[in-house]
């Protein structure tokens, strides 16, 4: 019985390690940008929410046409 694997299976097994590794690694640098996307849509989210409230105190509840900018009833006829 051999007491090693040979040395091309060797390099087979050293190569699946190092692309396992290499993606494990690459896994966790996208989770952490995501993790920073994440956080600046939220942010983005809260200055839209801040902004949102002041229109809304300025012109009432109203829809807005974001092509035209035209004030738009919010009731039901």
């Amino acid at each position: 019985m051999a007491k090693k694997v040979n040395k091309n299976e060797l390099e087979q097994i050293q190569d699946f390690a190092k692309r396992i590794n290499s993606a494990t690694s690459r896994i966790g640098q996208l989770e952490m940008e995501k993790h920073a996307v994440m956080h600046a849509l939220h942010d983005v989210q809260g200055d839209f929410s801040i902004f949102q409230n002041e229109l809304k105190e300025k012109y009432g509840d109203v829809k807005i046409n974001m092509q035209t900018g035209k004030l738009e009833s919010n009731l039901e006829v």
